[in-house]
């Protein structure tokens, strides 16, 4: 899939939607530009330690806003003193 942009005069250019949608881009999102012979190649970049990235996937992003709304609701369970008390618990 190809498409052409025009350079600004700022030397800047826009990335069309579909494209920013099929790899995930979001606006104020990282790109890395590499020089490959005669062409410009851009790779979606974040800018965060890789051994954390699954927390910042939309799945877990969406799984932390769900939790939230169900602290702020009061439905959590009470505190423990032992593994114990908390499988009794789950178990009733």
């Amino acid at each position: 899939m190809s498409t052409i942009m025009k350079i600004s005069p700022q030397g800047q250019i826009r990335i069309p939607r579909k494209f920013m949608e099929m790899l995930g881009l979001e606006k104020g999102g990282y790109i890395e530009a590499l020089l490959e012979d005669d062409h410009i190649a851009l790779k979606p970049r974040k800018l965060i330690d890789p051994s954390q990235g699954w927390y910042w996937t939309k799945e877990w992003q969406q799984v932390e806003k769900n939790v939230d709304g169900q602290i702020e609701k009061g439905e959590v369970s009470p505190t423990f003193q032992t593994a114990e008390e908390g499988i009794k618990w789950l178990k009733e």
